[in-house]
């Protein structure tokens, strides 16, 4: 661990068994915050947090799935019960969604993914604002957006998730309300916004050349898919003080997609 600019930090990651929460942990822990971490899954939660400790971190592991509002209010009281408050809250905890065109989504399936993408982000916030406000001195929220907050998927690419889109679309929403409802408190919230990232999820897809991946990286400007590097720089910038002015925005990180 060499960098400073979260240094003193609390900062809890959802979703952080894997993918870019692991990244995003590591990432802070990098920086210098005491980092608690959330999913469901408790023994890659437990393998995530063992080896930031071992690169010399802070970092805890709590078991919770986001859509229980009782799990929620849970676990931030364990993470206060441990590391003695709340600065820093990514909520970065989601699922994918089934590909259907919107007539075609089964009830079930868009319940399932409602539940955790957007219930779930607003069971986070609400019980994390709580706590910043009960210990005051404000705070930064993080919600994980994406590119299809902002747009659709285009129908060339072979490929819908209305569902998914609407969770994204409704998260925008979310981050703008508490950034207005709880700014005099000094409590930022952002979304954070990348178009597709080379992830172990999307790898089958990029291994197939899908037409949703080559067209998007066709579409944009810089050619290429965004890195979990570059989610994880966004992500450390909007939790740090170098963004303390920054607050009810989507930081988008999409190469120029949304440029066009």
């Amino acid at each position: 661990m060499t960098g400073s600019r979260l240094a003193g930090k609390v900062a809890l990651v959802t979703g952080a068994s894997s993918g870019l929460g692991e990244a995003i942990a590591h990432g802070y822990a990098a920086e210098g915050a005491m980092v608690a971490l959330c999913g469901r899954r408790a023994s890659e939660g437990e393998t995530v947090a063992a080896k930031i400790r071992s690169e010399g971190g802070d970092a805890a592991f709590f078991t919770c799935d986001v859509a229980e509002s009782g799990q929620v209010e849970a676990l931030v009281a364990a993470v206060v019960a441990r590391y003695g408050r709340l600065d820093i809250a990514m909520n970065n905890a989601g699922v994918g969604a089934a590909g259907a065109k919107l007539a075609e989504i089964a009830d079930e399936e868009f319940d399932r993914v409602l539940a955790t993408n957007l219930r779930g982000v607003w069971l986070c916030m609400k019980h994390e604002i709580r706590q910043l406000l009960r210990q005051k001195g404000g705070g930064s929220i993080i919600n994980m957006g994406s590119v299809l907050g902002h747009v659709s998927i285009s129908p060339k690419s072979e490929y819908s998730v209305a569902h998914y889109v609407a969770a994204k679309h409704a998260i925008e929403g979310l981050t703008r309300t508490g950034a207005a409802d709880y700014g005099q408190q000094g409590i930022r919230v952002n979304t954070l916004a990348p178009g597709i990232v080379a992830t172990a999820i999307s790898d089958q897809l990029i291994t197939d050349e899908a037409p949703l991946i080559s067209r998007w990286r066709d579409r944009t400007p810089l050619n290429r898919l965004a890195s979990v590097a570059d989610v994880v720089g966004a992500a450390v910038f909007l939790a740090s003080d170098e963004a303390k002015y920054i607050s009810g925005t989507s930081l988008v990180v999409d190469g120029g997609y949304l440029a066009q």
